[in-house]
Order: structure tokens, then C-alpha cells, then sequence
């Protein structure tokens, strides 16, 4: 019975996948730091006239270093502004400056990231995001969120190039001359390497917070629609309908969907639900008149309920009394004439 329906066969209220609010799993960002790729400003202050100031757009290698004239390269890769700022300072000082020069170093543009989001999303496409916010929220925010067929499962598929040269080892033309290349390396690029993970989409999931994604990766949604709730028996307008998102679906909103009951004398509808570990569906038994009454009866759906309004004595009496109506109205102008 429904008013006694135990804590297992409950339907909780649904959460569709789509209805995850991405907001809420931004993550708060640390101060920012400097990686490979960024295009950083440097400005060296020694003096108050225009030739001792020095200004400089530059790129963060590959090594994580800024190359500055006179002061060599500097790393600056995985630490602060402020840090950077220091270690300009620094070679300043192992230069031979006399006097604290003023520096500055600040982020013009940080390495941008090419994300491919496919699959259940509003705006499937090619996303560029900035390294520092490449992660799954904001590439499932850029493509507009989820759609409605959106499932639990999210894949992501990395390509990278891995370093085939040896530990320690420099590229420059000055350490390995072209002559002495190993025609292997030069004719064969390295084979990228591929790496498949899975999100698996939750309300509250920290995953989300973690995914962070590299430049070339794509994104995948996987479409599941949601089963709906079947409605038959003794209803104006039996059939499968759409289970709805955001709001609660109970039984006399399934039957209302269904046009309702086909006599104001039924009262008895079955609730076929499927329980995770067995395999035959359990039956609810749910009083209309007492669901209109009291909340606990008029039960939560889930997505895959079957809702069946039964006929009873009372029914039956009363469609026979209308097929026998219909009979005898339909022969009555043939007895008259």
C-alpha cells in the first residue's frame, strides 16, 4: 500500500543530468601562475629615464623560462607573479646592477587550449579556453550545458606528443648538428599518445571541480533519454509520457497527464516499479481518493513506473449499463418506425 510503502521502494525526487548545476562546481582558482605558452610582459625599471627602462612581450618556453637580454633566461613557469618579479630582481643583482631595480611582471595572454565538446550538449563544437580554466565544467559551460538527453557519463579522449628526446639532453643546432641526426628521428614523428577517462555525472560530484583538461582533448556526453512513465487502464488517454525535469511527478499528475480517470467512481491504480536486484517489478497500491487527500499516497514517480488505473465491480456495472444505453437508443428509431 502506498501509505505504507517502505524506505526502499520510495521514488527519491529525480535529478536529470541536464538539471547539475555547473555553477556550482566552479572551482576557486589560487593565485595565478605563469606556465609554457603564456605571453607574459616584462618591464625592468633602473633609472628615471626612458633608457633605463626596459619593456619586453615575450612567450614562456618550453622550459618554463623567459629569455631576457643581458639577464639570460629566468624561470617562471608554476610559480606567482610576485615570485617571478624576485627572480628578475635576482639576475638584475648577478648582473652587476648597483641600485633595486623596479620590475614587473605581468600575464598579457595565457596559453589557450582547443577543447572539442560532443555529444548530449545545447552547442556541440570547438571551444578555446584559457589554460588556467581548462577544465570540464568550463568546457560543458562554453557548449552551453547539457541537453536533456544528456547521461550520467562523460568521456574525455587525450592526445599528446611525448618527448622523445633523451633526459638532459639539448636540441639546439650549436649540441646536435644536423649531420649527426638520426634519420629515424627526423622521418618519424613520435606516435601521440592516447588516454581515455571517464567522469560519471552526479549531483555534488567533485569530479568536476578535478577534470582538468590539455590543448586537443575532447569531450563526450553520452545521450541516455530518460525512460517515461507509462499510463493505461481505465484513462481517457492512455500511452508513454515524458517524464518532466525540475519538478515533481506523482501519480495524479501522471493520471491528469492521461486526460483522467474514465469514471469518477474508480479509486484503485497499481504502480508497477522496477527494484534494483530482482527482477520482477513491485506492485504499489495507491487509493486516488486518498492520494487527493493526503501527500504520502499521492507517491513520487520515477522514470519507468508503469501506472495502471483498474476497473472494479462498480465499473464494470456501469460500462455495461452503457453499452445496453447504446443498444437500445440505437434501435429505438427502427422499433418506432
Amino acid at each position: 500500500m502506498a501509505g505504507e510503502l517502505p524506505s526502499e521502494l520510495r521514488a527519491p525526487r529525480w535529478q536529470a543530468p541536464c538539471g547539475v548545476d555547473l555553477a556550482a562546481s566552479t572551482p576557486d582558482h589560487p593565485a595565478p601562475k605563469f606556465d609554457a605558452g603564456d605571453e607574459v610582459e616584462v618591464l625592468v625599471a633602473t633609472g628615471l629615464n626612458n633608457t633605463d627602462l626596459m619593456r619586453l612581450r615575450t612567450t614562456v618556453g618550453r622550459d618554463g623560462a623567459v629569455e631576457l637580454p643581458l639577464l639570460g633566461k629566468i624561470p617562471v613557469a608554476g610559480v606567482t607573479t610576485d615570485y617571478s618579479q624576485a627572480a628578475v630582481v635576482q639576475a638584475c643583482h648577478q648582473q652587476g646592477l648597483a641600485q633595486k631595480p623596479l620590475v614587473q611582471v605581468s600575464l598579457v595572454q595565457p596559453r589557450q587550449h582547443h577543447i572539442t565538446v560532443t555529444g548530449a550538449v545545447q552547442h556541440p563544437g570547438l571551444y578555446t579556453l584559457p589554460r588556467q580554466s581548462s577544465n570540464l565544467v568550463s568546457a560543458l559551460a562554453a557548449a552551453g550545458g547539457l541537453s536533456r538527453d544528456a547521461g550520467t557519463t562523460i568521456s574525455i579522449h587525450s592526445r599528446r606528443t611525448p618527448d622523445v628526446s633523451p633526459a638532459g639532453a639539448e636540441t639546439t643546432a650549436a649540441s646536435t648538428p644536423l649531420e649527426a641526426a638520426q634519420p629515424a628521428l627526423l622521418n618519424t614523428p613520435a606516435a601521440p599518445l592516447s588516454e581515455n577517462r571517464e567522469v560519471h555525472l552526479a549531483v555534488g560530484s567533485p569530479d568536476l571541480t578535478q577534470q582538468e583538461l590539455a590543448d586537443g582533448d575532447v569531450v563526450s556526453v553520452e545521450r541516455h533519454d530518460p525512460p517515461g512513465v507509462v499510463v493505461t487502464g481505465m484513462v481517457h488517454k492512455p500511452g508513454c509520457y515524458e517524464f518532466p525535469i525540475g519538478t515533481e511527478f506523482r501519480v495524479l499528475d501522471a493520471i491528469s497527464r492521461a486526460q483522467g480517470a474514465t469514471y469518477k467512481m474508480i479509486d484503485s491504480v497499481l504502480v508497477c516499479r522496477e527494484v534494483a536486484g530482482q527482477n520482477d517489478r513491485v506492485l504499489i497500491q495507491v487509493s486516488l481518493r486518498e492520494a487527493s487527500r493526503k501527500q504520502n499516497e499521492n507517491i513520487l514517480l520515477q522514470p519507468g513506473d508503469i501506472v495502471l488505473v483498474e476497473g472494479n465491480l462498480k465499473v464494470m456495472l456501469q460500462d455495461s449499463w452503457d453499452f445496453v444505453s447504446q443498444v437500445l437508443l440505437g434501435a429505438a428509431p427502427a422499433v418506432i418506425k
